[in-house]
C-alpha cells in the first residue's frame, strides 16, 4: 500500500511529465493543449520568409525564461545570437546566451552522431534548425533518393527514440519544396511518421496563417505577422 510519501513523489513527478514550454501565442498555445510537451517531436515548416525560424527562438525564450538550458542545432549556418537579445522584450539575464548550447552541424555524419549528445546532456529543450537541409544537399542526384531516405529514417528514428528516453520536447525547423507547381514539405513521408506535432506556416496577401495538423480530421489555425519582437498573434 503507498505511503503518504509515495503519493507526494507520484504527485511530483506527475506534474513534471505536465510542465510544458510555452510558445508566445496564446491561440497556438491553445491548441496544442498549453504548449510543447515533453517527449514529443513538433515540426514547424514552410517556405522561406514565414517565420521558422522566429517562431523557434520565441520558443527558446519562452524556455529561457524558466531557467532551462538548450541545445540548438544549426545545420545551416543562420543562428544569430543578437536576433535572440532583439526578440527579448524584457530585462533579462545578461547571461542568458550562455543557456543555450549551439552546435554547428556541417554535414550529414555529424548530424546523425550529435544525436548522442542529446541522451548525455541535462537540457530542457533541443531545437534542430534545418532537419532536412544537409540530407538534401549531401543527397542531391535521383539515384541517391534510396541512400537520403535510408539514412533520413534512421535518423529520425533514433531521434524519436531520444524523445521518448529523455523526455526532452524536441522542436524541427524544416523547409518546402515544389514539385508539379504543388507545395510539399522536405521529406515529409518520413517526417510525418515521426513528430507528434506539425506546423505548417504560410503567407498570405497581408498577414501570415499558421496550421496545426493534430489529426488527419481537424485543423486548427492561426493568424500572425512577424514584428522586432517575433511573431504576434492578429486577433
Amino acid at each position: 500500500m503507498p505511503t503518504n510519501y509515495d503519493i507526494r513523489l507520484i504527485f511530483v513527478f506527475s506534474l513534471i511529465l505536465l510542465v510544458m514550454i510555452k510558445t508566445g501565442l496564446d491561440k497556438l498555445d491553445e491548441i496544442l493543449g498549453g504548449g510543447l510537451k515533453n517527449g514529443t517531436i513538433t515540426d514547424i515548416f514552410g517556405a522561406s520568409g514565414t517565420g521558422k525560424t522566429q517562431l523557434a527562438l520565441q520558443i527558446m525564450l519562452q524556455s529561457l525564461s524558466e531557467n532551462n538550458k538548450i541545445l540548438y542545432q544549426d545545420t545551416t549556418g543562420g543562428f544569430r545570437p543578437e536576433r535572440l537579445i532583439e526578440m527579448t522584450t524584457q530585462q533579462a539575464d545578461s547571461n542568458f546566451l550562455d543557456k543555450i548550447s549551439v552546435a554547428r552541424v556541417t554535414n550529414v555524419t555529424e548530424q546523425q552522431n550529435s544525436l548522442e549528445q542529446i541522451t548525455q546532456s541535462d537540457f530542457s529543450l533541443i531545437v534542430i534548425d534545418n532537419v532536412t537541409d544537409l540530407f538534401s544537399f549531401e543527397y542531391p542526384k535521383e539515384e541517391q533518393i534510396l541512400q537520403k531516405t535510408t539514412q533520413f529514417s534512421k535518423y529520425m528514428k533514433r531521434l524519436s527514440q531520444i524523445a521518448l528516453e529523455t523526455k526532452i520536447p524536441i522542436l524541427l525547423t524544416n523547409m518546402i519544396r515544389k514539385i508539379d507547381d504543388i507545395e510539399q514539405e522536405n521529406m515529409d513521408s518520413i517526417i510525418s511518421l515521426y513528430t507528434h506535432v506539425k506546423i505548417k506556416l504560410a503567407k498570405t496577401q497581408s498577414y501570415y496563417t499558421g496550421h496545426v495538423l493534430l489529426n488527419p480530421l481537424k485543423k486548427n489555425q492561426f493568424s500572425y505577422i512577424i514584428t522586432k519582437q517575433g511573431l504576434a498573434e492578429i486577433t
